[in-house]
């Protein structure tokens, strides 16, 4: 974990390299963040209990009846009569329940900075004592400073877009379900992916 040693330092270059993989890292590390919480979420859902009605029965009855038209006889329809009754709660965890995590998945990314690209002369020294000279490229940003004295505009200096989008669940997050119908002469197993 990097420490900060003076707060409120402006950094006036940063080599574009670096900036660009501190882009790529920040995005990586959010996508771990959001995956992590779907997890969690999951779990969540597999130990919180819910009371759901598995079932509710609708039993329609034929209910003639007549129906009064002015100026005519009485006009004899079908109607009907719906009886419903559900069944007794039972418990279930949310997950069974169908309850599932969202997850999402950065699918785009766009920065958009005002910056000053120069390239410079570097020397480099490895391990060994040998140094080698080449070029580098830096990026700095564009503030009031250097706007005046380089004519740069800094109008929207930076802009930061990003794009999620939910994704399925990976297959092994979410757990298939056995169900074993042990009700009547005929046994049944069904499994749910």
């Amino acid at each position: 974990m990097a420490t900060i040693t003076q707060v409120g330092t402006e950094l006036q270059e940063v080599p574009f390299g670096e900036l660009l993989q501190n882009v790529a890292q920040g995005i990586a590390d959010g996508q771990q963040a959001l995956d992590k919480t779907s997890l969690m979420t999951l779990v969540e859902l597999s130990q919180t209990m819910v009371e759901l009605i598995p079932e509710v029965t609708e039993v329609m009855v034929g209910e003639p009846r007549s129906v009064d038209v002015p100026g005519h006889a009485p006009v004899e329809v079908t109607g009907v009569h719906v009886d419903a009754s559900a069944a007794q709660p039972i418990q279930m965890s949310a997950l069974q329940a169908g309850l599932t995590p969202t997850f999402y998945q950065f699918t785009e990314a766009t920065i958009e900075a005002k910056v000053s690209i120069q390239l410079r002369e570097v020397q480099t020294t490895d391990t060994k004592g040998n140094k080698q000279t080449g070029l580098a490229m830096f990026a700095s940003n564009v503030n009031f400073r250097n706007q005046n004295t380089y004519s740069y505009s800094a109008e929207a200096a930076c802009s930061v877009t990003a794009v999620l989008r939910p994704v399925p669940a990976p297959a092994r997050a979410v757990p298939s379900t056995v169900v074993v119908n042990a009700l009547g002469t005929h046994p049944t197993v069904s499994v749910t992916p």
